[in-house]
């Protein structure tokens, strides 16, 4: 069992942080074209992709990772979980509080306008910003998890 749901863990974790990562160079090509329908559309695909594999990826990282952490004495068993579960949890706080949002105001910026207006270019230097931030926290994770002392 504790390997397939380390198996399950992995596969979360690609899915997560490789969307986290893709969706802001997706994001940056799409804006250096400064084209309103390439922007609208890559826009489009973060909300969706975000959903479909951060989300969905994030929620499976933290349900096999709260398993797996049982087999070291559980969440306050070493401070490598405990980073962990800060980490990821900062992380999560920035996409749900700040990029989300963030996201949903630019969809509807471009929905309003065939333009791309200074609002969006304003909202889009915090998302770049944020979302750096947001990606790089659950990086040092994926060490903890290999360099583990068991």
């Amino acid at each position: 069992m504790a390997a397939n749901l380390k198996l399950i863990h992995l596969v979360c974790a690609c899915l997560f942080l490789g969307n986290v990562i893709v969706s802001g160079i997706w994001a940056l090509l799409a804006e250096r074209t400064r084209n309103h329908a390439i922007i609208q559309f890559s826009n489009r695909m973060v909300l969706i992709t975000d959903v479909l594999f951060t989300l969905l990826g994030s929620l499976g990282v933290v349900w096999t990772g709260h398993g797996l952490a049982e087999s070291y004495g559980g969440a306050q068993g070493h401070p490598w979980i405990q980073w962990s579960y800060v980490l990821l949890s900062i992380s999560g706080l920035i996409w749900l509080l700040v990029l989300v949002p963030i996201q949903l105001k630019q969809r509807a910026l471009l929905q309003n306008t065939d333009t791309v207006c200074a609002d969006y270019w304003r909202l889009s230097r915090i998302w770049q910003i944020a979302g750096a931030i947001a990606t790089l926290l659950p990086l040092p994770i994926v060490y903890f998890m290999v360099t583990k002392p068991l």
